[in-house]
């Protein structure tokens, strides 16, 4: 067996080890700073192994800690510390390996996303073929059983031959691999680890909370850790799936997009030679289907790795509107489920927020906070994921439209200016402009389009939205709370005189420009151990292509500026 440890957990538990030590000579070999390091489990003693496992616990690594748990198994023996050197006296090694304090009949394997997996032990037999390319070679094969990621089928499948595409998996050993090795260790060699309480308990927990995550169709989570997207293609095949991760300390939101799946889930096998209950029930490795909102791909997330999204209504007050843009909008996403149905049965019932302004103004953030303040989940579509041709619109529209109603979230269709400018003399613009009014006018959810071309929408477009937001530069009273709103949020201490003085010198700043310059002069005064002030605003305001309406000399020189800056 081996641990897989990430670098920052091989230089802590180098640091809690003797120096004299096999495992810290390996531990301080590597030279690089990021990535995983491989260490063989022969290598641990008791200390070291008390150490990780202490690290293990503090940073809930929960795949580091169920291999030690398997390794505490096997270092115990239970009895079955045989070497086995005939590949004929296998089968009932294994037989009586498995039986010995058996649960289920299952083994777990530690998956590629670092997840606990159980597998159901179907049979368990010696072979030797007699044709193809490995004729007259003998081996053991244990056949195993799942309800998988990749037997999992889609919702328009419905031919019997496939149910159990993906639920098979095998153990295979040769004669080659016998006479040095424990059974506990063959199997851990091969990546599988005999059952045991503490794996039985956590599938439980895992089971649990896949019947509680699965049925909420539509639904946002977080997911954190590690997944697998869903390349094009079947869905059904392993190659199709590629694994991801999550940084550390962040999460991605995701959309439970079970619904589109018709699952199938075998729950015991009719293996003939089954001991009571043993050998019967299959496992079900509890991934659920999800769409991840920032890749726009569907993807497949262990629960351990998803946890419910937590929408925060509060961040209203954070919102900087003119009041009337605010009850207006209060009012479009308030009761959406009372019934503007079109006079034309089909038609569009839905509701249309068109959103025109400058950028930095606040558009796409209006949608980001009634999201929340609905709590449904943000779909948000940039306008280059649809294409610019006619037919590309038609087609990922119509499955964007599909998708936001399905889950009954707020779409967000962000720069959307090239389909929505006036139509002129440009056959394939005024193609494209049809094609997405013909395709919008079905859509019976809620909607947020934005624009930077504020005089240059088509007529058309304009008809069909329930109402017209303009966005401009914020006024005195709104700028300063800006001002003061963003300065908590980034925990920058500015006293209110500075921030009438901000907002007098910058009086043409959005709200992204008040953010960004807030941001780069409080890294500044950081850098540099001064204070901030008047000064610092104008030194930073200069990389942010904003000008003041009074020039004023800088106590501080403009190249201790330029030196301190942040890379």
């Amino acid at each position: 067996m081996e641990f897989e440890l990430s670098f920052t957990q091989a230089n802590n538990l180098l640091a809690c080890i003797r120096k004299e030590t096999l495992l810290a000579k390996q531990l301080s070999a590597h030279e690089t700073a990021n990535g995983k390091i491989l260490i063989p489990d022969h290598v641990f003693d008791a200390e070291s192994l008390e150490q990780l496992w202490r690290q293990a616990e503090r940073d809930n690594d929960k795949s580091l800690m169920f291999q030690m748990i398997a390794l505490r198994h096997i270092r115990s023996g239970h009895g079955h510390d045989l070497v086995v050197t005939r590949l004929e006296m296998l089968v009932p090694a294994l037989v009586d390996y498995f039986e010995t304090n058996g649960i289920d009949g299952w083994v777990y394997r530690r998956n590629t996303d670092g997840v606990l997996l159980p597998w159901l032990i179907d049979s368990i037999e010696y072979i030797q073929t007699r044709d193809g390319p490995y004729a007259g070679i003998p081996f053991v094969s244990i056949q195993l059983l799942a309800n998988t990621i990749t037997s999992t089928s889609p919702v328009d499948d419905d031919s019997p031959e496939q149910w159990r595409t993906g639920m098979t998996n095998a153990i295979l050993f040769y004669q080659r691999e016998l006479g040095k090795l424990t059974i506990p260790e063959l199997l851990a060699q091969k990546g599988f680890y005999k059952e045991c309480t503490e794996f039985k308990e956590e599938y439980t927990k895992q089971a649990g909370r896949f019947r509680n995550f699965q049925p909420f169709y539509g639904k946002q989570f977080l997911a954190k850790h590690s997944g697998f997207l869903i390349r094009e293609g079947d869905s059904r095949l392993f190659k199709n799936l590629e694994l991801f991760r999550i940084s550390p300390e962040t999460s991605a939101r995701c959309v439970n997009d079970e619904e589109i799946l018709e699952r199938r889930i075998e729950t015991h096998s009719d293996r003939r030679n089954r001991t009571d209950d043993m050998y019967s029930q299959i496992p079900l490795h509890c991934y659920l289907h999800m769409f991840h909102l920032e890749l726009h791909r569907n993807c497949w997330i262990h629960v351990d790795n998803l946890e419910e999204y937590r929408y925060r209504p509060e961040l209203k007050t954070k919102l900087i509107l003119p009041p009337e843009h605010r009850k207006l909008i209060d009012i479009l996403t308030s009761h959406m489920d009372v019934s503007t149905s079109d006079i034309v049965p089909g038609k569009s019932g839905g509701t249309t927020i068109l959103c025109m302004g400058a950028a930095g103004l606040g558009k796409t953030l209006t949608a980001e906070v009634y999201s929340e303040v609905v709590s449904k989940p943000l779909y948000r579509v940039h306008s280059g994921q649809l294409g610019t041709s006619a037919t590309s619109v038609e087609a990922a529209l119509a499955d964007i439209l599909k998708r936001a109603s399905r889950w009954d979230s707020i779409l967000l269709l962000d720069e959307a200016d090239v389909y929505i400018r006036k139509r002129d003399n440009d056959l394939q613009h005024n193609a494209i402009v049809a094609e997405f009014l013909r395709t919008l006018e079905y859509f019976n959810g809620l909607l947020f389009m934005t624009t930077n071309r504020i005089d240059d929408v088509d007529d058309a477009i304009l008809s069909r939205c329930i109402a017209v937001i303009r966005y401009e530069t914020p006024p005195r009273e709104d700028a300063i709370r800006l001002w003061r709103t963003l300065s908590d949020q980034f925990q920058i201490d500015i006293p209110d005189e500075l921030i009438g003085q901000l907002v007098r010198e910058f009086p043409n700043s959005s709200g992204r420009d008040i953010k960004e310059l807030l941001k780069l002069t409080s890294r500044l005064c950081l850098s540099c151990n001064m204070p901030v002030s008047i000064e610092a605003f104008h030194q930073c305001a200069v990389f942010r292509g904003k000008k003041q309406t009074a020039r004023r000399e800088s106590k501080y020189p403009f190249s201790c500026h330029n030196a301190c800056l942040p890379d």
